[in-house]
């Protein structure tokens, strides 16, 4: 099975952004951040030249559906690396969920503001900066999500809120701020009949200035086409981030106590 032929495509929006937000449902803004300074500035070489001596913990391999673990290297030489195209049997190193923002604050000179984010808004953004095959497994995240592409190509592939759940699928795996699935959504898709698919399973691809808005509790895999830096913003008024926060920061504290996903969790190494 090939996501081309069953999965629907999601076509770019010319729809209002607030009417998406209201109705909760993924939408492409093609160029919507083509104007960013940061979609022009934001080379891997000129990363790297920040700080090359920065410590960075990398991603081994896709977490999400397989054992965690980690690598230990430095901007400079993680970003130099990725200038080669990674071999076929190379072991991907992923730099997830980086807060460029706040190691490097001058380079919220190179972000405008979107239309779309409500007003009073409670933000939290990061970068994923990876090789070309690099994964993100199938997941959903507990907050609304803007990510803007600012270097490279990457695919999402998109499956409706409850089609992991309906399978049975979900994964005991732990999560703070998503619930993951212990299968891929290719495999998901090819065991739904077609029809069921072409309404629960979408794909896009985004390119350097693409926005793409994926709502909470939507599940989406995604995978780098080249070697790439995404910026993603998850946002949500102040009253439902404060609720989210409590049950997320009880569960934290159970999962950091040992009494909670010890052993099998995103954020540690594996138990051998």
């Amino acid at each position: 099975m090939t996501y081309e032929t069953h999965f629907r495509p999601l076509p770019a929006t010319d729809r209002n952004p607030t009417e998406h937000l209201r109705h909760r449902t993924p939408a492409v803004f093609r160029g919507m951040a083509a104007h960013w300074p940061a979609v022009s500035t934001w080379t891997l070489p000129h990363i790297a030249s920040l700080d090359p001596s920065l410590p960075v913990r990398l991603v081994r391999g896709n977490r999400e559906n397989t054992p965690t673990a980690f690598a230990r290297s430095d901007l400079g030489t993680y970003l130099h690396h990725l200038a080669e195209p990674p071999r076929a049997d190379a072991d991907l190193l992923y730099l997830k969920e980086f807060d460029l923002l706040g190691q490097f604050p001058a380079l919220r000179d190179d972000l405008k503001d979107l239309p779309f984010l409500p007003r009073g808004s409670v933000t939290s953004s990061s970068v994923w900066i990876g090789p070309a095959r690099a994964r993100t497994g199938l997941h959903q995240d507990l907050l609304d999500n803007c990510a803007v592409q600012i270097t490279g190509t990457k695919r999402f592939l998109l499956a409706r809120p409850g089609t992991v759940e309906r399978a049975g699928a979900l994964s005991p795996k732990y999560d703070a701020w998503a619930r993951l699935s212990r299968t891929g959504i290719e495999e998901l898709a090819a065991d739904r009949p077609p029809r069921t698919r072409d309404e629960d399973f979408l794909f896009v691809e985004l390119e350097p200035g693409d926005v793409l808005y994926v709502p909470a509790r939507w599940w989406h895999e995604v995978v780098n086409l080249e070697a790439s830096i995404l910026l993603s913003g998850f946002f949500g008024s102040r009253r439902h981030v404060a609720r989210l926060w409590t049950q997320v920061h009880l569960r934290d504290t159970l999962h950091r106590t040992r009494l909670l996903g010890w052993g099998d969790c995103t954020c540690h190494p594996a138990r051998q």
